[in-house]
């Protein structure tokens, strides 16, 4: 096995797991062969073993996780962080990044059951949509016309010779989310507009595509969404969609989304 260290440098496919992990700042071995297009019963277990006997990366697990079936969870430590910062210059590591990766060792499993969801299903919209470009929280931090709270991914998509690329914020809601934590999202993204958060990038605002675990969500959130949009005067200017995680990993087309405005019809993000 060929050693990393100052001597020596990282093979591609080495730098191409730092560079998902950077990305979704938590992945398991299958979500990472999914973003990699290999098969998980590659060698990536070996590679992510050499980095992390390099103290490059790491990973949370234990016996209690094992037995309900929740896969490990890798992540990138600081020397993974500078390592990629003298390789990448362009994503813009910046030292405050680095010191607030501690907290991953430390941080609550349900956010990282979260952060893999936001993986997975951002891997499944991206199969069904090649052109579709997906940016996480640590992308959207290098840009200040973005919301103080992001939204768990910015979606951009081409659709055929069009100039301007179609733009999404993205979420996705569990069923242990608070009902008052969803409502409050939706209220923060739609005051954000109202007071022109988005106006600095003289694009059209983003749509709301909310993800949901459960038709109960989906229903609350239908009636919910449509609630708060009228406290606004904007009902004309925000658009909200929702699918369920069993359409999107199921359903044989794209057409999946419904509109809070026509929940009869299911439309696919390329009609949005």
């Amino acid at each position: 096995m060929r050693r990393i260290d100052k001597r020596s440098t990282l093979r591609q496919g080495q730098i191409d797991i730092l560079r998902i992990l950077y990305k979704y700042r938590f992945s398991s071995r299958q979500l990472l062969a999914d973003s990699l297009h290999i098969a998980a019963g590659s060698n990536l277990y070996e590679k992510l073993n050499v980095l992390m006997r390099h103290k490059l990366v790491a990973r949370r697990y234990n016996a209690r996780l094992k037995l309900q079936g929740i896969p490990a969870a890798y992540y990138l430590i600081p020397k993974g962080f500078k390592t990629l910062q003298t390789i990448d210059s362009r994503r813009c590591i910046t030292d405050r990044t680095i010191r607030s990766s501690y907290r991953d060792k430390i941080v609550g499993q349900a956010f990282i059951n979260h952060t893999l969801a936001v993986h997975k299903y951002t891997n499944t919209l991206t199969h069904k949509h090649p052109t579709l470009r997906i940016f996480l929280r640590r992308d959207m931090s290098r840009y200040d016309y973005f919301p103080n709270n992001p939204p768990d991914a910015f979606l951009s998509l081409k659709i055929g010779e069009e100039a301007t690329p179609r733009r999404f914020f993205f979420d996705f809601i569990s069923e242990t989310t608070p009902r008052t934590a969803i409502n409050h999202r939706i209220a923060q993204y739609i005051k954000f507009f109202d007071e022109g958060g988005w106006n600095e990038t003289n694009s059209e605002l983003p749509k709301l595509l909310f993800l949901v675990e459960t038709i109960a969500i989906k229903k609350r959130l239908l009636k919910a969404a449509r609630a708060i949009r009228n406290q606004f005067d904007m009902e004309d200017d925000i658009e909200v969609y929702i699918t369920t995680a069993n359409d999107i990993e199921h359903a044989d087309a794209s057409r999946i989304w419904i509109s809070i405005d026509d929940p009869d019809s299911t439309l696919s993000l390329d009609d949005l």
